[in-house]
């Protein structure tokens, strides 16, 4: 019960000082003051009218919806994933500010819903106002976590914030955001891995090192695109398209989702405006979003169980890469091409 914590919060956020607090209650300035450090606590027959002056309930007082157990907020972030990508965004934001004021001050749940929903938000086909509103509302929870005493979570919530501020082209904010995040990439994971074979057992070790694998090549492939992104601004093509072959050959060499060897050459004929390689990559890619990716088909992750729900996945990256191609700048020499209407009608879906 984080009773000091809770009273000094709220005192200030309705801007009552110290000593109003203790007028109003009939105490002295120095008790508040002890009670805010956590020296002392208010008498019990106090805490009904301090609730009221602070303008919360008992529940928030003694920090009952604090917080969540590590299970509940799983159990929450699998359930607003599953309206996020089955029902509608809206649904799924909905969803997060109801538990949000149910728990307010819970940094770790809040941190879950912003990420989730950064994602989500990527894949649907929100844009303007609803976007701008959308986009708002993540950086409020990634900034709220940031705020929470677990120091992981601040840097984990800091780079989510400099992510989403690159990606809104606001740099300056991202440079500040990126300033506080330590340049420490420290891997545990060989260490984690020798403590569960020896507490668990070879198979618990192992099911943790697929899930770093597959992190790991994810966050690869994303370097890849993007040196050969640079390469390409820099004018070495010939590097470039090596790159992207590269990325192909890694996607294929360590069963990765197909749709991912497609994804450089599709952005190297985005940059050079080659309009009849386009065509082709673009339909390309909407056959390979159409694909499941087996995971338990490969050697490397066979342990981790393939989402029952991954068809629908594919089904948002082919909403995501249509919307991308109709409101997109530089697929704007493509718009009223009848060869790229013939593909987009086959894969737009019946509401689209």
């Amino acid at each position: 019960m984080n009773i000091s914590q809770q009273i000094k919060t709220h005192r200030k956020e309705i801007g009552l000082t110290q000593e109003q607090l203790a007028n109003y209650l009939g105490v002295s300035a120095p008790a508040v003051n002890k009670w805010e450090k956590g020296s002392t606590y208010p008498d019990v027959t106090l805490l009904p009218a301090i609730a009221r002056l602070l303008k919360i309930d008992m529940n928030e007082l003694f920090s009952f919806r604090e917080e969540l157990t590590e299970l509940e907020i799983a159990i929450f972030s699998n359930k607003l994933s599953e309206v996020a990508l089955n029902e509608s965004i809206a649904a799924a934001f909905e969803m997060a500010e109801q538990k949000i004021r149910e728990y307010p001050h819970c940094g770790s749940m809040l941190y879950m819903a912003a990420a989730i929903l950064n994602g989500a938000l990527t894949l649907s086909q929100a844009h303007g106002v609803q976007k701008n509103e959308y986009d708002g509302k993540i950086i409020a929870w990634f900034e709220r976590s940031a705020d929470s005493g677990d120091e992981k979570l601040r840097l984990s919530a800091l780079y989510m914030l400099a992510s989403k501020y690159i990606q809104m082209q606001n740099f300056d904010k991202a440079s500040l955001l990126l300033r506080e995040i330590p340049d420490i990439d420290l891997d545990k994971a060989m260490l984690q891995v020798t403590i569960l074979s020896k507490e668990e057992d070879a198979d618990a070790a192992a099911v943790y090192l697929e899930g770093k694998l597959i992190q790991n090549l994810i966050r690869l492939q994303a370097y890849l695109n993007k040196l050969l992104e640079l390469e390409e601004q820099s004018g070495n093509s010939d590097k470039a398209d090596q790159i992207a072959e590269i990325a192909g050959e890694m996607t294929r060499l360590f069963g990765l989702w197909s749709y991912g060897a497609v994804v450089p050459h599709l952005s190297l004929s985005i940059y050079r405006k080659d309009e009849s390689q386009r065509l082709s990559l673009i339909k390309a890619a909407l056959i390979e979003a159409q694909k499941p990716w087996n995971v338990e088909a490969s050697p490397l992750y066979y342990r981790i169980p393939a989402k029952k729900n991954f068809k629908n996945v594919g089904e948002s990256f082919i909403n995501a890469i249509i919307s991308e191609i109709e409101t997109q700048d530089e697929y704007a020499f493509l718009r009223g091409n009848k060869a790229l209407e013939k593909i987009l009608s086959e894969y737009r879906p019946p509401n689209g």
